[in-house]
């Protein structure tokens, strides 16, 4: 079975290889990583899906779809997500290893030339900007896709807490923007800000699946760009107070989502996890078990621990008129762990859970990268089976410790009306 090693390439660019021959398949994705801004969130987001819709060698969608044919049906991929105040852009390509290939093409080399043509040579008119056509389908697709975030009331609960929680902070920028920094996105200086982000990012290379990493490609290839800033877990201060805000729409089921801010050192990260594993994570969890079964009190009731952003989220569907219950119930449970009771039952189904999770990181390709990413901000990547051993060995009393470091931030309820 591999393992992930880790190689420096210069202090703005990391490579992370994951070779293993079990795989017929290879991916190689170009993580950038940039504080988040409310100024830069939608101009920066807009570009990964733009720059990979054609470049200078495959100057349209038939000519590149042509090309990844040629590879075998090979994919190329551009993705946006947030993690704590940073924005992280990212582009991939993936398709079947060398050894499969009919003709004994080199998938690996070919794969990084189609990803290195994306990421250095993308489509630009001869004024040096990107084609206005493809410009106007990808905001109009990030408009859909905003719209669509409206429209599922649970992440839009979600994004709305979190703005509370984070009102003082840029992490509370969604990924994208807000939808009126897209609106108000023009063409003009996008081509600027993709050279802004080489010259600014931070690189997480990952290569992964059968295939080895040519380190000296890579070091030609990203000579000179990026920045070294430092990358850290979001610091969150106790609230001195918590934060409430109430909507009201036509809803038939009321959304309720709190934030609780999170005091935890990198180390302790896995007593946190495993906390919100026993707190609301699996279906032994007293969330689940108290105050969805036994009170009947939600639709649905679970926690996740957001690490990158000290933050420990509840996200619960409820009847309108259980809005106010349920945040009791919610809390009392909180308030219980805090005071010691956890049973021998609660924490061994947590600890499954968690090790299941970690034990399957090798099963797919996404899922080492995933691993990865969400481990950026440790001092050491630890394997997946030393963190199986890890969650192991942790106590009760561990997870105690940890509950008493949550405290309640930020309460947004989403309040479903006959006419809102």
């Amino acid at each position: 079975m591999g393992k992930i090693v880790s190689y420096p390439i210069s202090e703005s660019v990391s490579l992370r290889a994951f070779t293993d021959p079990n795989f017929k398949t290879m991916k190689i994705s170009v993580d950038m990583l940039i504080p988040i801004s409310a100024l830069t969130a939608a101009k920066y987001g807009i570009l990964p899906s733009l720059v990979s819709r054609a470049t200078l060698e495959y100057s349209d969608y038939t000519a590149l779809s042509r090309r990844l044919s040629e590879l075998y049906g090979a994919a190329l991929d551009s993705s946006v997500r947030k993690m704590g105040a940073y924005q992280v852009l990212t582009l991939s390509a993936g398709g079947i290893s060398s050894r499969y290939a009919l003709e004994g093409e080199d998938m690996f080399g070919e794969l990084c030339e189609l990803l290195f043509s994306v990421l250095f040579h993308p489509l630009k008119t001869e004024d040096g900007e990107f084609v206005k056509e493809h410009f106007e389908q990808e905001k109009r697709q990030l408009l859909e896709l905003k719209d669509a975030e409206f429209g599922d009331k649970m992440l839009y609960a979600h994004q709305c807490c979190e703005q509370l929680h984070f009102a003082k902070s840029e992490a509370g920028v969604n990924r994208y923007g807000s939808r009126e920094d897209i609106l108000n996105l023009e063409l003009s200086g996008l081509s600027e800000a993709w050279e802004e982000l080489l010259k600014k990012s931070h690189f997480e290379i990952f290569i992964l699946g059968d295939c080895e990493p040519e380190l000296s490609v890579f070091r030609e290839r990203f000579q000179g760009l990026g920045s070294s800033f430092p990358m850290t877990y979001l610091k969150m201060d106790p609230p001195s107070e918590v934060q409430r805000k109430t909507e009201e729409q036509t809803l038939s089921q009321s959304k309720l989502s709190m934030a609780f801010a999170v005091d935890f050192r990198p180390e302790e990260r896995l007593a946190f996890q495993l906390m919100s594993a026993v707190f609301g994570g699996t279906p032994s969890s007293k969330l689940f078990r108290n105050v969805r079964e036994k009170q009947s009190l939600c639709y649905y009731c679970s926690s996740v621990f957001d690490a990158a952003g000290s933050t420990l989220y509840v996200e619960s569907g409820v009847e309108t008129e259980n809005l106010v219950r349920a945040e009791e119930a919610i809390l009392h449970e909180l308030d219980a762990l805090q005071q010691g009771e956890v049973t021998e039952e609660e924490l061994d189904a947590a600890k499954l859970a968690l090790c299941n999770a970690m034990r399957s990181v090798r099963d797919s390709l996404n899922a080492v990268e995933n691993f990865c990413v969400s481990r950026l901000f440790d001092p050491v990547l630890e394997p997946p089976d030393e963190l199986v051993r890890k969650i192991e060995a942790l106590r009760k009393e561990d997870v105690v410790c940890a509950a008493k470091k949550v405290v309640l931030s930020a309460v947004f309820s989403l309040k479903g009306c006959a006419n809102a």
